[in-house]
């Protein structure tokens, strides 16, 4: 009986500790044309009738990179919002917030330069 409520205790703990690890937010995503660019979202609520969400980008390329992101609801009829970030070698962004009036949103990553500078831009990989 101690067996199976040690066993019981130490799972729980595993289970608590992920938990506060996750924050809430979903597990990283490769975004569909570059590998080595990844985001995360996070489900923070709603404001009155405004869903409000949580974005973070991480990048695994060796240099500096910038890219547009745009994001849109599940239909693609709205364009929620369209930026440009800059993200050192290897970087992860700061939270990004942004309210939307859908509960699905879509993250499309275009343009990555490596650069600062929406030029030249590297083909989709």
């Amino acid at each position: 009986m101690k067996n199976i409520l040690l066993l019981f205790v130490l799972l729980t703990g595993v289970q608590f500790a992920a938990a506060q690890t996750d924050n809430g937010w979903e597990d990283w995503q490769k975004t569909s044309c570059y590998s080595k660019i990844s985001f995360r979202l996070k489900d923070a609520g709603t404001r009155g009738e405004q869903h409000i969400w949580k974005i973070q980008f991480k990048s695994d390329y060796p240099e500096l990179i910038s890219f547009n992101y745009n994001l849109t609801d599940e239909l693609q009829q709205y364009n929620i919002t369209t930026h440009r970030k800059t993200l050192n070698a290897n970087e992860l962004s700061k939270e990004i917030e942004i309210f939307t009036k859908e509960d699905n949103i879509y993250i499309l990553v275009d343009k990555v330069s490596l650069s600062p500078y929406p030029q030249d831009f590297i083909d989709c990989n």
